[in-house]
Parts: structure tokens; C-alpha cells; sequence
């Protein structure tokens, strides 16, 4: 028998025994991937119960090696099928496992945690990863569902401004928490000096060569083309060696094949590198001088501007979505027309130039940006004080 002497002692003791049951598609390279796996760390070191529920993915082992508990299921699943037998897993793991509170992360899964959360008398949060494009009622309709909830997280301001003037529907509380990103792993003075030398020597780097990096999945909209564009303006313009390089998931075949293709074409061989998937990005950012995030579409928060300033680097962006917000133009980097890559061109040229690319001053205050305002400590302690206010405490 547990004796507590004041409503305080109550309270304290009701949160420490919140119990968070986490629901994503798949456990990935995404970004909701890696703030799920964030979060469930989080809490499981502060002693808090939180299970994920998911299907498969590449950071699952990663995931089961921090401690955290997972749950397999086919929340991946679109089939309406099963989205509707999903819901009586979720309605058991809830009874079993004592759960307070379900975090859903994506749109499918959300229609059987609604009915869960429903059933099962549970508060229900969504975190809003993305634009979710629409083309139709029948699509806007289906990603409502990420705001008939008790709460939703918007993770950018951007993203809050397209939920209230896309949708009628509104969560009873709508809070922005940035993504948050580990300075621990994401530090200067923490990176492997043998492993680096190692990826220079593998992918042929030039020695003193500037160094510009694009990290991506390769996908029409990152703008693997623009940048290839702009380097081959860059090059008749000043006459520093380059090296481009993109690392990121290359599975698209047929793209990656035009990419090259458009290289060979303008006799740029020599400067681009296609490194492929990493595991050690902290190593790759700290052996680039500039960054670039040259998505064509606006990204919900732009995780790449925000590692990259936290590693001390000189950030380029294209001038919509998230990377607004993140970058403090001119001073931590640059922003451009994501149409043009002759600005994107123009802004690299200025970077180097200016020496922005080795810049102490530029480094600390990208450094203090990230460790001020997007921290994995914020997000996560954000989240937790967002859980506790739907639960009431």
C-alpha cells in the first residue's frame, strides 16, 4: 500500500506512472522516425512507461538497443481492413499495458487510434510531420484525422499556419514544438578524425578542396538537379577546387541515373560524390564546409539546416517552409529562390567568397542557435509537459 501525504504527493505520483504508447508506421531515416525513437528514449531514461508500435524499419535494432519496448504490428497497413482489425491490438495493448496517453505520428495508423482512443476512454495526440498534400475532399478528409485529437503538435510554425488555413477541423490544443537535434552526437569536438580521413580517401576527396554537402534521400523534390545546375555556374565563375557530395538513400535507380547522366553532360565527374546511405552523419557534416538544402517543396521543419548549423557549419537553404525559421539569414546561412538555381549559384559563390565557409564567427553563432532553440532537450522535455497538460496534471 503506497501512502501519500498531500494532493502534491498525488500528483507527483500520478506522473510518474504515465504511460505513453507511441504508434508509427515504420521506424526509418525520416524525421518522425528519429523523434519517436527520441522521445521513447527520453522517457524510458526518466523512468516514464513508453512503448512504440510499429511495423518494421531500418531503426528498429537501433530502437531495442536504447531499451526501449516495441510493439510489432501492421500499423503501416493502408488497407481500411486493417485499420479496422488494428484497433482491437490497440485496445488490448491499452488494457494491458495501462496506457495513459497514445502519440500517433502518421495518418493511417491515426484512423484506428481515433476509434482506440474513443473506445478506450485514452487521450489522443498527433505530432503533424508534413504537408500531407490534397488534391480533394476525400484526401483532405483523410488527413483530418492527424487533428480530431485532445492535442496535435505542429513541428514548425509552418506547418501550424498550413493546419489553420487548410483545415475547419481543430485539435482542442494545438502547440508548435520544434524537432529537436542530439548536440552530443551533433557536435564539432565529437566527431572521429580516422573515420573522416577514411570517407576522403574512399570517395577520392581533394585535399583542400570546399567541401559542399547535400544530405538527402534522392527524390525529385530534394534538389539534387538544382544543385548540379549551380555548381556548373559556380565553376565558371571562380576557380576554388570543389567537391559535391550527396549521401542519403539512393534507391531511386532511374533518378539517380539522370543525375549522373547530367553530370557526365557538363563534365563535372570529377566533382560530385555519391556516398550513399551513413550511419555517421556527424562525420560527414564535420568534413564539409557548406551545407546545402535545396528542396524544391517546403520542408516541414529541415532537419538538415539544423544538424549542420549544430555542427558549426554554413548552412544554404531554399526560402520557404521550415528552413525559415531554423537559419538566421546572412548570419547563419543563406536563403534562396527555390526556383532559380542561378540564385542558389550566386549565394555559394558569396559564401565563398566571403569566407563564410571557415568562418569562426559564423560557427559559434550557428552553434548557439541550435543549442538555444532546437535542442533534443527541449523537444523532448516540451513533449512531455504537452502530455501532462492533456492529461491535466
Amino acid at each position: 500500500m503506497i501512502y501519500l501525504d498531500s494532493f502534491t504527493d498525488y500528483k507527483c505520483y500520478m506522473q510518474s506512472k504515465i504511460s505513453v504508447l507511441q504508434v508509427i508506421p515504420r521506424l526509418d531515416v525520416s524525421g518522425a522516425s528519429r523523434g519517436c525513437v527520441d522521445v521513447a528514449n527520453y522517457l524510458t531514461k526518466n523512468n516514464y512507461k513508453c512503448i512504440v508500435m510499429t511495423h518494421s524499419g531500418s531503426r528498429l535494432e537501433d530502437a531495442k538497443k536504447k531499451g526501449i519496448r516495441i510493439i510489432n504490428s501492421p500499423v503501416h497497413s493502408k488497407n481500411p481492413i486493417t485499420i479496422f482489425l488494428n484497433i482491437f491490438h490497440l485496445l488490448r495493448v491499452i488494457k494491458k499495458q495501462k496506457i495513459d496517453i497514445i502519440h500517433v505520428r502518421s495518418r493511417a495508423p491515426a484512423w484506428s487510434c481515433f476509434f482506440a482512443s474513443k473506445f478506450s476512454g485514452k487521450k489522443l495526440v498527433s505530432t503533424f510531420h508534413g504537408t500531407y498534400n490534397f488534391n480533394n475532399f476525400i484526401k483532405r478528409f483523410y488527413n483530418s484525422i492527424m487533428l480530431r485529437t485532445d492535442g496535435t503538435i505542429a513541428i514548425s510554425k509552418f506547418i501550424e499556419y498550413q493546419i489553420q488555413n487548410q483545415y475547419s477541423i481543430r485539435p482542442n490544443y494545438l502547440k508548435v514544438i520544434y524537432r529537436g537535434v542530439d548536440t552530443s552526437t551533433f557536435n564539432s569536438e565529437n566527431t572521429n578524425i580516422k573515420k573522416i580521413n577514411e570517407i576522403k580517401e574512399r570517395f577520392f576527396l581533394k585535399p583542400h578542396s570546399i567541401k559542399i554537402l547535400l544530405p538527402g534521400r534522392i527524390t525529385s523534390w530534394k534538389g539534387h538537379m538544382k544543385l548540379i545546375q549551380a555548381i556548373a555556374d559556380v565553376t565558371k565563375k571562380i576557380h576554388n577546387k570543389i567537391d559535391v557530395i550527396f549521401v542519403g538513400p539512393d534507391e531511386n535507380s532511374n533518378l539517380k541515373r539522370k543525375l549522373k547522366d547530367e553530370i557526365t553532360s557538363l563534365k563535372l565527374d570529377n566533382i560530385f560524390h555519391f556516398i550513399g546511405q551513413r550511419d555517421d552523419m556527424e562525420n560527414i557534416y564535420a568534413l564539409s564546409d557548406i551545407i546545402i538544402s535545396a528542396s524544391t517543396d517546403p520542408e516541414a521543419f529541415g532537419r538538415i539546416a539544423v544538424e549542420g548549423q549544430a555542427m558549426g557549419k554554413f548552412v544554404i537553404a531554399s526560402n520557404h517552409g521550415g528552413s525559415t525559421e531554423t537559419i538566421i539569414n546572412n548570419e547563419t546561412g543563406y536563403l534562396y529562390s527555390p526556383t532559380s538555381y542561378k540564385e542558389l549559384s550566386n549565394m555559394i559563390i558569396r559564401a565563398i567568397t566571403e569566407k563564410k565557409y571557415n568562418s569562426s564567427e559564423v560557427s559559434r553563432l550557428s552553434i548557439k542557435n541550435i543549442h538555444d532553440n532546437y535542442s533534443l532537450e527541449q523537444m523532448c522535455e516540451e513533449t512531455l509537459k504537452f502530455y501532462k497538460k492533456i492529461l491535466g496534471f
